[in-house]
């Protein structure tokens, strides 16, 4: 073995391991058949060109070489049969079936001397001269050449689809160099004395190489990264051991025996390699995988960066911007999906898919809980592909991506929680502390209702005794009889007051709800008659018959009528009682007012106790509060309506 030998020994091997790989992958695909014979074929000539160089019969050299030439004649319809399978253009398969019968009437016409006619003896060693009828191969050769590099360009100029243009690109690269530079052979089989083109076609393989290691264009990587790691350590043991052997040569050639330099360099060389090995491997995988360990690294702290934020849209923004920026991504997003118990896993998208026209290529789901979606990626900026090991950890994204939605999710339903806790807790604190106002105006009101009563009791008793001692039934008699009935009012009234601070149910009899109506206005008459209001009585209740406190419900509409006129104040103003009734068999009695109105931000609190809009000292805030229990306690509703500067209604609904 010398120098010469080293390039068609590396051919040979780099062949050898891409027919391998390609045999484990044949089942699957028939191209993946095809690529593996043609590489075989190549390993073969590439072995045949090692052997010349170091043979020294060329009886036996003729041989081997007509041998090889038996197979090398299948290289016409494999070119093109591989070009058509990898293209898809299968109208060319008419043609290929022609090159096989060629192929096939090459294999004896390769043995006859006038094909190979003799073996001549160059510096590098022996190689075969070529015949006339050599030329036929050559010709057809040529044609399968040509005819597969113009489909490969061909296809490349009409292929959109990224996977597809990078396979092309790199077969024409590879395949049509190799092609190319096994065609210089011919100029050596003329009687030319010049190094063999072709036994550097190892140069075009590891690009294919390259190809696969970057891109996985034959979906066989796994087995490449092996591969290079096996024809590095070859081409470093090889390189070792010639130079070793060389320097032993030069500086022992007096001491030692020329086997034992042999011996002794093989030795050194496998130690070396021994403990090199997982060395060497780790720089190949950290030199040929670099942007890949890179991004993985960085996929790894956007997945511990996710985890710690809390809001579902950020994110989103954080994944979108940081993959776009480490694939170069042309689009990129995070699509809302239905909810799915089944599990889904990553998808390639597909031309006929509409996501595609959307400029997406790759669908991953983010099986969360709380905000089911997936993870749609697009085009990188170099056209490469996703290989396996990108999805997989662009997989393992969307875990984490999941578990950081559902963390979002739950982070949000607590704090939502404590809000609405904290809000609970302030407003029983607030209604502990209108409870003991409350109280304490009950207490109060109690007092006074003491206080009040035994002169209320006391002038009744005189009115009653003048009453019933007038002889004439005139202006008087009438006027004390209307006290009498005013003051039994005040009686009344103050009892429902008492009654209202202490929650004490009162007893409920059948009454017209135009008595207490009629009796509010007839009490506040002498507030209204000084002023330029109208009152506008609209009693359309056919049935106006209820249960109830007649003198409960006077206040109700004291409260209401003395708040509208309040809030017309000193300006022309009407205010409109109306009763009707509805379809449903409720009882409305509405009070309108085109007073100053009420805003409506305030409009929710109006009926909350010691709540009002009046100027200190002319309400305490239990008007209304008051109005709204004697109608809950009578189980109707009241609603307002009201906007500012317009006037206010409220609706009694019995």
């Amino acid at each position: 073995m010398n120098i010469y030998s080293i390039p068609p020994l590396l051919s040979a091997t780099i062949l050898f391991i891409l027919f391998l790989m390609g045999i484990f992958k044949a089942k699957k695909s028939p191209i993946n058949l095809l690529f593996s014979l043609i590489c075989f074929i190549g390993c073969l000539l590439n072995t045949d060109k090692t052997i010349l160089t170091i043979i020294q019969n060329e009886a036996t050299a003729i041989k081997i070489s007509r041998i090889d030439h038996m197979f090398l004649v299948f290289i016409i319809p494999l070119y093109l049969h591989f070009t058509v399978l990898a293209t898809g253009y299968k109208k060319w398969m008419p043609l290929v079936k022609i090159f096989y019968v060629i192929a096939i009437l090459l294999v004896p016409l390769a043995q006859h001397p006038l094909y190979l006619t003799h073996m001549s003896r160059y510096y590098f060693g022996y190689f075969a001269i070529s015949g006339p009828l050599f030329y036929i191969f050559g010709f057809f050769s040529t044609a399968s050449l040509f005819m597969s590099l113009y489909l490969l360009v061909k296809s490349l100029k009409e292929v959109k689809v990224s996977i597809h243009r990078t396979r092309i690109k790199y077969i024409l690269l590879s395949f049509g160099l190799a092609a190319f530079v096994n065609h210089f052979d011919v100029i050596i089989m003329s009687g030319y004395e010049i190094y063999p083109m072709g036994n550097f076609v190892f140069v075009p393989m590891c690009l294919l190489g390259y190809a696969i290691s970057r891109h996985d264009v034959m979906e066989w990587k796994i087995f490449l990264n092996k591969g290079l790691t096996f024809v590095t350590l070859l081409l470093i043991s090889t390189g070792f051991y010639i130079g070793l052997e060389v320097f032993l040569k030069n500086i022992f050639h007096d001491f030692m025996d020329i086997d034992l330099i042999y011996i002794a360099s093989m030795v050194l060389t496998f130690v070396l390699i021994y403990i090199s090995k997982d060395r060497i491997q780790d720089f190949l995988v950290q030199f040929l995988q670099q942007k890949f360990i890179r991004n993985r690294k960085a996929v790894k702290d956007l997945s511990f960066e996710i985890l710690t934020l809390h809001d579902i849209e950020h994110i989103k923004k954080i994944i979108v911007e940081s993959l776009t920026k480490m694939f170069g991504l042309e689009k990129c997003n995070i699509k809302a999906i239905p909810k799915t118990d089944d599990y889904e896993a990553f998808s390639i998208v597909r031309e006929s898919d509409p996501l595609w026209n959307l400029g997406f290529r790759l669908s991953i789901p983010i099986l969360s809980k709380s905000y089911p979606s997936c993870l749609l990626l697009g085009e990188k900026d170099d056209m490469s592909l996703y290989i396996g090991e990108e999805i997989e950890i662009i997989s393992i994204l969307a875990n984490h991506i999941a578990l950081a939605f559902d963390n979002a999710d739950a982070y949000k339903r607590i704090h939502d929680f404590s809000e609405s806790l904290e809000r609970l807790v302030d407003e029983r604190t607030k209604a502990l502390i209108q409870s003991e106002s409350l109280a304490a105006v009950g207490r109060l009101a109690a007092g006074v209702a003491h206080e009040l009563n035994n002169p209320i009791a006391s002038v009744m008793s005189t009115l009653e005794f003048h009453i019933d001692h007038l002889e004439q039934k005139g202006d008087l008699y009438e006027d004390l009889a209307f006290s009498l009935k005013e003051l039994k009012r005040a009686r009344d009234i103050v009892k429902s007051l008492l009654d209202s601070a202490r929650q004490k149910d009162e007893a409920k009899e059948i009454i017209d709800i135009h008595g207490p109506i009629e009796d509010a206005l007839r009490i506040l008459y002498s507030q209204y008659k000084t002023k330029k209001i109208s009152i506008i009585k609209d009693f359309n209740a056919g049935e106006g018959i209820i249960k109830g406190s007649q003198p409960r419900l006077c206040q109700v509409f004291i409260n209401i009528i003395k708040n509208a006129i309040d809030a017309i104040g000193e300006k022309d103003g009407i205010i409109i009682v109306k009763t009707y009734n509805r379809d449903d068999k409720k009882l409305v009695c509405t009070i309108t007012d085109n007073g100053e109105g009420i805003e409506e931000h305030l409009l929710k609190d109006i009926f909350k106790p010691f709540f009002t809009t009046k100027q200190t000292g002319k309400g305490i805030g239990l008007g209304l509060y008051i109005v709204y229990e004697i109608i809950k306690d009578h189980g109707g509703l009241i609603e307002v309506k009201s906007e500012k500067g317009k006037g206010t209604d409220f609706s009694v609904i019995l």
